[in-house]
């Protein structure tokens, strides 16, 4: 008798960052998660995941869902889920201090009034009058790499090139800069998924020190001004009155961490893609892709953020699935990015796209505010290779960063010529 064989069911949806292997490559399991449902709620997570396109550009913007809950509800008044964590361990009051006034946790209406200020400074005209300095920048530390033969694009270039851009900005001083690299590093772990105690712990020393680095500074311009980003902050007044001293610290942390760590992921992501694509590089070099729209893939394909979480404020649908007020929603961008509903052969990396309605700058109120100075940075950066590159080689050794949320290298050797 010949047995009828059954077949298997399929393995369950998972994305799961404490395993290396999906660390490493996590976009087989987002399209496993993405094509299994719309919305994905794994048995003993506080998290919702939504992975379509439709639904994270929908979050993004639905005002039902925000970053903070602290200007409308106390954790009580909110009724969270058992297991869902209301805030930061109180153990890291350092952490919390930073993070009461950072922009990207703030909503209306203190946001609004926050971040019209600072957007000014990021404006596409005032990003375009800062090309002839970073391409100067960018060029010198090429130039350094030329004469060795090569350059490791991370430590040794796109680190110093994007740090100097917003450090200038801002008004940090060169001598203070490799500070503000270390504080950066640490504080920015916290925002892995899960986090050891040992590195919540660091992290919270870094806030602590970074915060107090950028108040010693506003006292010495409070008494001393100049002429940046840090000054107009300490000048400006919104609805007549001044911001108070915790409140511009807050704002140029953030825009110090999110103005260098975002960008150096994404040029060795795209630097990789391009070496991995040569065809996309040929035409590059031939004229047929202006590096401007190449921006565009090289951020959808491989974006150096992969997911911003929200909580939510009153009960919401999801393509028929209610998430209950309390809960909390992870936006996968990086999966949305790659949703064949909105993308033809999502998985191929093709800079001829040119489409700029990807997600990975967000969107809604808390579209990044330095969108368009990560795109000059981008764009000078392809430019100065194509003046001495016919082929990008990336050479042996290359490692990936260990961490999810920030997804990178730790090295990427990029041989040079000669001009």
């Amino acid at each position: 008798m010949r047995l009828t064989e059954v077949p298997s069911s399929p393995p369950p949806p998972i994305i799961d960052p404490s395993d290396p292997s999906f660390v490493a490559d996590p976009y087989p399991a987002y399209a496993n998660v993405r094509e299994a449902t719309p919305v994905w709620h794994p048995e003993g997570s506080h998290l919702w995941f939504l992975t379509r396109y439709q639904e994270v550009h929908a979050g993004f913007r639905d005002k039902r869902l925000a970053t903070s809950f602290l200007h409308r509800f106390t954790p009580e008044e909110l009724h969270l889920p058992p297991g869902v964590p209301t805030w930061r361990d109180p153990r890291w009051t350092e952490f919390q201090a930073f993070e009461r006034w950072e922009l990207l946790n703030l909503e209306p209406p203190e946001h609004t009034r926050m971040r019209r200020l600072v957007l000014e400074a990021f404006t596409p005209r005032a990003t375009e009058a800062l090309r002839g300095p970073t391409t100067t920048r960018a060029a010198e530390l090429l130039a350094a790499g030329r004469e060795v033969g090569s350059v490791d694009l991370v430590g040794g270039y796109a680190k110093a090139f994007s740090l100097s851009i917003i450090c200038d900005l801002i008004g940090v001083a060169p001598a203070d800069r490799l500070a503000i690299l270390a504080y950066s590093d640490a504080l920015l772990r916290m925002y892995e998924p899960d986090p050891p105690e040992a590195q919540q712990a660091a992290a919270n020393a870094a806030a602590g020190d970074f915060r107090r680095y950028l108040l010693d500074v506003i006292a010495v311009r409070r008494r001393t001004p100049g002429a940046d980003l840090l000054d107009a902050l300490i000048n400006c007044r919104v609805a007549g009155e001044a911001l108070t001293d915790q409140q511009i610290a807050s704002t140029a942390m953030v825009l110090l961490m999110a103005g260098h760590e975002a960008v150096v992921n994404a040029t060795a992501n795209g630097i990789a893609a391009l070496a991995a694509h040569p065809e996309a590089w040929r035409q590059l070099r031939a004229g047929e892709v202006h590096p401007r729209d190449a921006i565009e893939d090289i951020v959808r394909w491989d974006p150096p953020l992969q997911w911003f979480e929200r909580w939510v404020l009153d009960d919401v649908v999801y393509a028929d699935t209610t998430i209950p007020r309390g809960a909390r929603v992870a936006l996968v961008l990086a999966a949305a990015n790659r949703d064949p509903r909105r993308y033809a052969d999502p998985d191929r990396f093709d800079i001829r796209r040119g489409d700029s309605n990807h997600l990975s700058f967000g969107g809604g109120i808390h579209f990044c505010i330095g969108a368009p100075l990560a795109r000059l940075e981008l764009e000078t950066t392809i430019r100065e290779l194509l003046r001495s590159e016919v082929m990008l080689e990336i050479l042996p050794g290359a490692t990936r960063k260990p961490t999810f949320q920030f997804r990178g290298y730790d090295r990427l050797e990029v041989a040079l010529h000669p001009l």
